[in-house]
């Protein structure tokens, strides 16, 4: 965990780098969802990012202020059939095995499991694009679950990489139902500014560098991995841009795109 840095003759403790940070990024996601959850009826929505851009930590803190309300699940390469899917979530309720005989004997379970206006929370939803190999058809997952949704009253949040917004284009009728959907491409400067505010990092000279950085795949995290070896190369002292410069050639990140 990265370091506390205490402000010269002051004692004051400075927040962690690893503390949550309200980024654009953050609220825009957070929007969604507070839209989501406000919604008279199932709502649906699509939270798609490059990886490192802060999704999940969006989507936790969300599921966290909502407690019982919200149901967290993560989607796994090479699991993502509809049928695959229901057992996945039929484990949250600590069944090791499917209790049901069919797809719609699963919908009926798990609608009423999940419970009406609660917030279902999908995350790496992009693997529910599997293809059946029975059907030969992909996405049936998505369907499955909007169909679920719909009869058990609850709104459903899908979330992951920048592959999902290219599987649900090709169902028009789960896209003419997203409300509010967020695609976030790239890390932007404001959110390292905010990531890093409160600690000797928010200097221009050393946001512009882990901007940079930021920019590359890994997003947010290489932010956290720079900051920690910097706090390490500096030791009792404060960082500098020295510190982080070093630190960025130790990670590794010098040599991508020319930094």
């Amino acid at each position: 965990m990265t370091q506390h840095l205490r402000i010269a003759n002051t004692g004051v403790i400075r927040r962690e780098i690893t503390d949550w940070a309200e980024t654009e990024a953050a609220r825009d996601i957070l929007r969604s969802l507070d839209l989501v959850r406000a919604a008279d009826r199932p709502a649906l929505t699509m939270i798609a990012g490059a990886p490192g851009i802060g999704k999940t930590t969006a989507i936790k803190r969300f599921c966290e202020t909502l407690g019982h309300d919200a149901i967290y699940i993560q989607a796994a390469r090479g699991e993502g059939t509809a049928w695959n899917f229901a057992k996945s979530l039929a484990s949250l309720w600590g069944y090791a095995a499917p209790q049901f005989n069919c797809h719609a004997e699963a919908r009926e379970k798990l609608a009423y499991m999940i419970g009406r206006g609660r917030v279902l929370v999908v995350d790496e939803a992009q693997y529910l694009d599997q293809r059946n190999g029975k059907t030969g058809k992909c996405g049936e997952a998505f369907e499955w679950l909007r169909a679920t949704a719909e009869q058990g009253a609850f709104h459903t949040v899908f979330c992951g990489d920048l592959d999902l917004p290219r599987a649900i284009a090709t169902m028009p009728q789960l896209q003419s139902r997203l409300l509010r959907p967020v695609v976030l491409k790239q890390v932007s400067r404001a959110d390292v500014a905010a990531m890093v505010e409160g600690t000797a990092f928010a200097q221009p000279a050393a946001l512009d560098a882990l901007h940079a950085v930021a920019r590359l795949k890994g997003g947010l995290r290489n932010v956290e991995r720079v900051t920690a070896c910097a706090l390490d190369f500096a030791g009792r002292d404060a960082p500098t841009l020295a510190h982080v410069k070093a630190a960025i050639v130790d990670m590794k990140l010098a040599s991508e795109r020319g930094l």
